[in-house]
Order: C-alpha cells, then structure tokens, then sequence
C-alpha cells in the first residue's frame, strides 16, 4: 500500500540539483573486506527487511507524492563489488569522488552500498554507502548502517543535540522554557549591562573625548566615521557587542543573538572561494587519529572534546586561507545538523528526517590554542542556551510547506550565508565487525546545499576520530590539504596536554 511521503522527507526528496546532490554518504574501513554475498545477505536482511522503505520508490500523484514498492526490486541493483585496477588511496578516493556527482536512477530505490577494493586478494578497502536524504537523516542512516554490525552492545552513537541536562526536549517545548526564564535572563542582562557600563565608564569619557578631539582632525575623525558605518554594514558585529555583556547562559540573550546572527549574517565569503559550485566534486579523509591526547589537551584548556574537534578545523582552515593569499581572516559560519530525537536502540521502520540545522559561526585567525578554544567553547555555549534549535525547526516546517520554488528561494537564502555542513557525529565506542570483518574506520558526509563549496565530517570511533572533507572541485580542487592540515593541528593541541589519559 503506497505511503504519502511527509512533508520534511519530501522537501529533500525534490532538493536536488546537478551541482548538490541532497545525498547522505558513508563510508566504513576494512583491513581485510568481509565476504560480499554474506555481506549482501545480512543487508538485505537488517536493512532491507527491516526497513521497507528501501524497497520502495517516490511516485507522484497528482499533485501529492507517496512511497510505493518497487516490484522489480534486486538486492544485486543496491548492493554491489567494486574492484579497482588500482587499490590506491588516490584511485578509491577518485572513485569515491566520482560517486558524490552521480545522480540515482528514480525508477528504483535511491539509494546503493559499494564494496571497494583492489585486485588483490585480501586487500584493504572500504564500503561506501549512499542514501538520499529524502530516504533519511545522516544520524538515522548511521544507526541503520551500525544495525547491520554484528556486534552492537555499546555501539549505538551517542545522542547528537542533547541539552546540558541531558534530557531531550522537541524545539516547542524549548520554546516555552526560554518564555518562562525571559523576566529573570532580561534582569540579568540588565545587570550585566549596567556592570560593564559601569566598568567601562573610563573607556567611554576616553572614546568620547577622542570623538570631540576627532572634529578638529580629519584623519582622526575619517577613522571614528568608519568604525561606526563599519558596525552599520555590519550588523551582526554590533548584536554581538550588545550581546556579549550578558550570562554565558542567559537565554533570553543568547536567543536574539543567534537568531540575529541567523537572519541578518552576510553571504559567506572568504576571499578565496565564490560564484557557484559545479558538478564535480572531490573527497578526501583522515583515519584513526587518537582521542586520548585530545580528550586530555581539552581537559587542559579547560573545553570539551568538541571544541578541540573544533578548533583543529579552525585553525587548519586558518593556515589554507593563508598559503592563499586571504589576509583578512574572519568568522566563517557553518551549518550543523542536530538531532531532534533521541538516538536509541530502535529506529522507527519508516526512517525519515527527525533533525534541525543549525548555524555555528567559527572564529578564524585565532593562533592561541587556549584563546581559540575559550571562544569556540563560549559561541557553543550561547548556542545551545538559546531558541535558534526551536527557530530553525520552524523555518523547516516552513520550507517544508512551502511551494517548491519558493523552497528553494529560502533554503539558498540561508545556505549562502554559511561556508558548508559540519557535522560531529560521536559513533560507536567499541569495535565492530561487519559479517565477520573488523571495522577498521567510520565516517560520512551530508550533502550541502545551494552555493556551498565544502563539508566535514567529524567521526568518533573506537577511541579515535576520522575526518572527511568533501569540497566542489572548481572552488576548493584540494580537499586533502584541509584534511592534513586538521590533522596537523590535532596532533598540535594533543600535544599541548600535560597527560594522556582520557577523561570523561
């Protein structure tokens, strides 16, 4: 019986474009492949069996579009071997690559898995899957991919988004909670406020004085004029600065920052990189890198481990902008899905999209690991202590509702003012096998959108970190060279920690 398809997995479903795919992409490591036709008989019995959905087509009638089964449906068509003349790195990541612009063929279920190899026998090598977002998110499809490991006890990746409490709240209810906490976070604001005035007197008398000194100095009073028309063309510099006096934590606050932020940020620019992406697309990725220097340098700095995950990608983003001439570094906004439901040892049989997108701005051009990571830790802060989740989850279902034309119209308004996807997804904490063969590795890419020229992934697995980097070929060629940079700074920041064992 056909299934009307929701309105959140149908706005994916129709998003795609030749130059952005809307194609959720992973990728597991093996030292030694499992056996292909057992491999393909588990998936098609813990996924495909599972999971109708992944026998099932999007079919439209009349003006509404259901999921229907495929009656010709063959495991052979989604599971395939791919054997490469050369098993190089360069050659698998080239294949890899080629995969990221190739389109579905709509006549049958979107979505495929490839194990990639050499010709030699016993030979590493990697299975690559691929699922349309419209099928569903990149933290679903993850879970559904563990699923098919033969050992899972602690394996299910930890919940993405989960509030400081560490209970999950839907987007409305944090609604209501910001609502009841506006009186006391307004008079803390207030507080704040009157306390750097206060604190700030001197500075202000001293400005002030230099303003009036300015009118007898044209060069001076060229300087004071362009710092102000500065914070006009630049209105989020001027939230910020109203903002910042306020508690790390005051919601009231930090919810018109975010949202300012979120509706009023520029179109993302580097200096480096512009125009519209183009068809081909290129991937490259790190392996194995150790969380126990990182867990320690982050305890050291007095952050999380996420905020030295982020701050490897900053400053490796810093050092590209560099070697490329950009000498005005400044914050670069990133879209970073989070999951609306939390991840548990079930997943509905329908799959679909249960997450927001988020924008988190990232400081560039900070050198100082402790600075860096003290400000990467307090925007995170400010962000989950606001209503941009509840925000954002609105303008979705909006967009999701919307006409098509005018989806695109909003989702290109608000992909343009970010770099691309960052995701930071913390997966299985001990090793798996997948018909029999140990997973070496684990990592993926969600799709961008609109002009976007890059994503990242961040991956946690088994005690270590992988990182994949996907870029447009014409704006970024060189998506290895980020990926060794932020591999270059972990082991700059893990090396920062006075021990290496690991903390909670």
């Amino acid at each position: 019986m056909a299934k009307r398809i929701a309105p959140a997995d149908l706005t994916w479903l129709l998003m795609d474009r030749p130059n952005n795919l809307m194609h959720v992409h992973g990728l597991t490591g093996f030292d030694t492949l499992p056996d292909f036709d057992e491999l393909s008989a588990i998936i098609m019995e813990r996924m495909v069996g599972k999971y109708r959905l992944l026998s099932q087509i999007p079919v439209q009638k009349k003006k509404h579009w259901y999921w229907e089964d495929d009656n010709d449906f063959s495991i052979d068509r989604h599971v395939r071997r791919v054997i490469l003349e050369d098993g190089s790195d360069e050659a698998v990541k080239a294949h890899v690559s080629a995969v990221f612009s190739t389109p579905f063929d709509r006549s049958h279920p979107l979505w495929e898995m490839q194990l990639i190899s050499g010709p030699e026998d016993d030979a590493p090598g990697y299975l690559l899957s691929r699922f349309h977002h419209g099928v569903g998110d990149g933290i679903r499809l993850v879970q559904m991919i563990i699923g098919t490991c033969d050992t899972t006890g602690d394996a299910t990746p930890k919940s993405v988004g989960r509030n400081a409490d560490g209970e999950h709240h839907h987007p409305l209810e944090r609604v209501v909670h910001i609502a009841e906490h506006s009186v006391t976070d307004a008079i803390d604001y207030v507080q704040h406020a009157g306390q750097a005035v206060t604190a700030h007197a001197g500075d202000a008398l001293s400005a002030a004085g230099r303003l009036l000194r300015a009118t007898t100095n044209p060069l001076a009073l060229r300087d004071q004029v362009a710092s102000a028309v500065d914070l006009a063309r630049h209105p989020v510099r001027l939230i910020d600065a109203l903002t910042s006096v306020s508690s790390v934590d005051n919601e009231f606050s930090n919810s018109w920052r975010e949202i300012g932020r979120l509706l009023l940020a520029e179109h993302a620019d580097t200096g480096a990189w512009s125009g519209h992406p183009g068809v081909e697309k290129s991937v490259a990725w790190i392996e194995g890198f150790p969380l126990d220097g990182l867990r320690a340098a982050a305890r050291d700095l007095g952050g999380t481990l996420n905020d030295i995950l982020m701050a490897g990608v900053s400053l490796a983003l810093t050092d590209y902008l560099t070697e490329r001439g950009v000498e005005d570094l400044h914050d670069l906004a990133w879209m970073m899905p989070i999951s609306l439901q939390p991840v548990d040892g079930s997943l509905p049989p329908t799959l679909g999209n249960h997450f927001v997108v988020v924008m988190l701005t990232m400081p560039l051009g900070i050198r100082d690991p402790r600075e860096l990571v003290d400000e990467l830790h307090l925007r995170t802060m400010r962000l989950k202590n606001s209503a941009e989740p509840a925000v954002a989850f609105g303008m979705q279902r909006v967009i999701a509702d919307a006409p098509m034309t005018v989806a695109r119209r909003l989702t290109d308004y608000f992909s343009g003012k970010t770099i691309g996807q960052l995701s930071n997804v913390p997966g299985p904490q001990s090793t798996l096998t997948m018909a029999g063969a140990t997973v070496r590795s684990m990592l993926g890419w969600v799709p961008t959108s609109g002009d976007q020229p890059i994503g990242v992934c961040l991956f946690t697995y088994d005690g270590t970190v992988n990182v994949g980097v996907a870029t447009d070929v014409r704006m970024i060629p060189d998506p290895m060279r980020i990926a060794e940079l932020v591999e270059s700074h972990l082991q700059g920041l893990a090396a920062l920690a006075t021990t290496s064992q690991p903390t909670d």
